[in-house]
């Protein structure tokens, strides 16, 4: 039988302190929402208390193993169930934390899927109603809603969901394992490119090989109308968000029509265009590959290599790729950090010759198309993930 509780039904809701404490160089851990990601409690930077400060912390600043850690500000919710073997460790507010008081109803994994669900980001954004700065207040939140069938359910819906969850994990591993072979590759032929550890001619700055433009901020105001869903002949506006590690990501789009795609021939996109993001998040670099497909939308800039038989596309996208440090020296310290076209165009590169290049882009290409197949599997485990929530929490 399913019935339908509230979260502190089931639960004790517990949050770190609110004050901060004095920290020492060795110690008990101290974490804050910093010190959670990729699914793992990581030690790595994490602050120390002394063992009486510790001591004196109450029981919403202690979580033990079993408990389930939840981040408050920020990225909210990234559950995590204390494993065993964890040494003890004392939190911030930015960290609450469940306890499960319902043991025979309640199986502490199955709500650690509930908050990853619609149902669990409806009643948050119930409450939050358009703040800028979402917390996940204990006030609302022990008073949220959670389908709960009978404990033997529960187990069998986690046992299914974990194991959807290994395999997409798998793929994911996977998809790294061919991106870090390109990356090796890349490093085995060439080194560094910026010092010249293997390469030391032909020092070439991009805007001496390349044109870089972007869409005037004018120009968007005046002609840019995006369509959420586009038709016949419209064009895809490519936003910072399309371009990631070298690809062009396009589950999130917005379209123009392409009568004013025409208008702003300056930033129109055609293969082997290469996509540079400079405002906010830097330096993330797609390829294009296709023409009359797509423009460019604002903070993004475009390269457009002018001799394509001396300077190869492909190589010189994962050139920007792999040297990300370096690109982000020349961005501007304010508080949304730019770099601006001029800057672009004076990174500065040894170049293999192009023989070189090609050898590399070729093989890049094999390995990418090696990844299809794996991408297409991701999809699938992810769909089904998708709709086994549903299923499960509505």
């Amino acid at each position: 039988m399913t019935e339908k509780v509230k979260l502190n039904e089931i639960t004790d809701i517990y949050l770190g302190v609110t004050h901060t404490p004095e920290y020492v160089l060795d110690g008990v851990p101290f974490l804050s929402v910093k010190d959670i990601s990729g699914g793992k409690i990581c030690f790595d930077e994490c602050k120390f208390i002394s063992q009486k400060e510790y001591n004196s912390l109450s029981e919403g600043a202690k979580p033990k193993v079993g408990d389930m850690l939840f981040c408050r500000v920020g990225t909210i919710g990234k559950p995590i169930i204390i494993p065993e073997g964890t040494p003890l460790f004392g939190s911030f507010v930015s960290l609450g934390y469940l306890r499960n008081k319902a043991k025979d109803r309640c199986n502490l994994n199955y709500l650690r899927y509930w908050m990853y669900s619609n149902s669990f980001w409806k009643q948050v954004n119930k409450n939050v109603k358009g703040a800028s700065q979402v917390n996940l207040n204990t006030g609302w939140l022990s008073n949220f809603e959670i389908r709960l069938p009978d404990f033997s359910e529960q187990t069998y819906i986690v046992s299914i969901l974990d194991k959807c969850k290994l395999i997409i994990e798998r793929r994911e591993e996977e998809l790294k394992k061919f991106d870090n072979l390109i990356r090796a590759r890349f490093v085995e032929m060439f080194g560094d490119l910026v010092e010249g550890d293997k390469i030391k001619t032909n020092r070439q700055k991009i805007g001496t090989i390349a044109s870089v433009t972007k869409l005037a901020g004018f120009e968007f105001t005046k002609y840019i109308k995006y369509k959420d869903i586009g038709s016949g002949d419209d064009v895809i506006m490519l936003r910072g968000l399309n371009c990631k590690r070298g690809q062009l990501i396009l589950d999130n789009i917005k379209w123009i029509d392409r009568e004013t795609s025409n208008l702003l021939p300056r930033s129109k996109l055609y293969i082997g265009d290469i996509l540079i993001t400079y405002a906010g998040t830097i330096g993330d670099v797609a390829l294009v590959d296709e023409d009359n497909k797509y423009h460019l939308a604002p903070n993004v800039g475009k390269i457009t290599l002018v001799d394509k038989s001396k300077y190869n596309p492909v190589f010189l996208v994962h050139l920007l790729m792999y040297t990300n440090e370096y690109i982000m020296s020349f961005a501007s310290k304010v508080a949304q950090a730019s770099i601006n076209m001029q800057k672009i165009r004076d990174f500065e590169y040894y170049f293999p010759n192009y023989e070189e290049q090609k050898y590399f882009a070729n093989f890049a290409t094999h390995v990418n198309k090696s990844k299809v197949e794996v991408k297409r599997a991701l999809d699938e485990a992810q769909l089904l993930f998708d709709s086994l929530m549903q299923k499960y929490f509505g």
